[in-house]
């Protein structure tokens, strides 16, 4: 299979946002890699369904070579080609995070020529994982430019355990064909991306999406839990948000709630949290406004998820970046991308930011 980059699987905190990123960056530059000692650390070392769902898409989108790729693998190998536009279906078959999925899939299919719909089948609000209104509304933000036009949409919710939902991403680009190196990715991403966002602003608006199970409606569960928040919101002196609430059909029973504030200077910060039998329904509102606070209130320009997926981005485009703590999974993504890229991050740890003027 040629040369590989190797990539150690067990380094920091040896969880699977290395298989996610690496595959990513060895996508888009071409790059074959081999990751070996795969979760090493872990209760269940390896590869899980939830990295074996992006590689088998990888496998058609971007005609890879694959080795190594079985549930519990501890290396893989993997050779990618350019990749196709043209329609695709995943299916979890579980509740497997397709937000975790996404955060392979959706940056590389702003790099496809011409048009890529992919529609995804599994788990939209699940556990250790941001829900699919945070992809929305947070991490699509940052991104929604690139492209000439961009639809993520929710068209079945589903909840843990059971999956069942159905997610569709609908990318059309302006480009003839993908970027040959790294000089033209940047100078595609040039103007569509901003990255460089440290400045805060004052808060211009604050969104409540609160969701549950059509069954819950009859106790006012999506209505109770953005009560919650708002009134949570209320005590901190946040500004009165606008409220969406929402019903669904879905396979299992459950909620989600998601909360995001847009400042007057462009930067958008989000939190979110899950509902679970026997917890009242406006105590989780009021968990997903303390995790925004939490973030907000510690000088951040980026919420705790949002950290980790422009991360890879900005090892492209350049970009500095307030972030709400220094975790070790976002010191291992920058020890990903530097693999690929060379050292290019600067960590200021006392003033908390993450700066580098990516590839030059």
């Amino acid at each position: 299979m040629g040369e590989f980059l190797e990539l150690d699987g067990s380094y920091g905190e040896g969880g699977g946002q290395i298989v996610r990123t690496a595959l990513f960056l060895s996508t888009l530059l071409q790059v074959p890699v081999r990751i070996y000692n795969i979760r090493a650390k872990r209760e269940k070392p390896g590869l899980k369904r939830q990295h074996l769902n992006i590689v088998k898409l990888l496998k058609r989108f971007a005609k890879a070579k694959v080795k190594g790729d079985e549930l519990g693998s501890i290396e893989l190998e993997y050779k990618p080609q350019k990749l196709k536009p043209g329609y695709y279906e995943v299916n979890f078959d579980t509740a497997g995070s397709i937000p975790l999925f996404l955060q392979t899939i959706l940056p590389l299919s702003l790099f496809v020529p011409g048009e890529v719909v992919i529609k995804v089948i599994g788990g939209t609000d699940v556990p250790k994982s941001p829900t699919i209104d945070w992809v929305r509304f947070v991490f699509l933000h940052y991104i929604y430019k690139v492209p000439e036009f961009i639809r993520l949409e929710v068209l079945k919710r589903g909840f843990y355990p059971a999956g069942g939902g159905i997610v569709q991403l609908s990318v059309r680009n302006k480009l003839e064909k993908q970027p040959e190196n790294l000089q033209e990715v940047k100078e595609y991403l040039k103007d569509k991306v901003n990255l460089y966002r440290t400045e805060r602003g004052e808060i211009r608006k604050i969104h409540v999406f609160s969701v549950a199970h059509e069954e819950l409606r009859e106790r006012k569960v999506a209505e109770r839990q953005a009560k919650g928040a708002i009134e949570a919101l209320k005590n901190l002196g946040y500004p009165e948000p606008e409220v969406y609430r929402q019903y669904a059909n879905a396979n299992s029973i459950g909620t989600s709630i998601t909360i995001w504030l847009e400042d007057t200077k462009g930067n958008v910060l989000g939190a979110d949290n899950l509902g679970k039998k026997g917890k009242l329904a406006e105590v989780v509102g009021a968990e997903a406004v303390k995790k925004l606070h939490e973030d907000w209130s510690s000088g951040a320009t980026v919420d705790r998820h949002l950290a980790d997926h422009l991360i890879p981005l900005m090892a492209l485009v350049g970009g500095e970046i307030r972030v709400p703590q220094f975790t070790g999974h976002l010191l291992t993504n920058i020890w990903v991308c530097e693999q690929f890229l060379g050292k290019i991050f600067e960590v200021d740890e006392k003033e908390k930011i993450v700066r580098t003027q990516g590839i030059s």
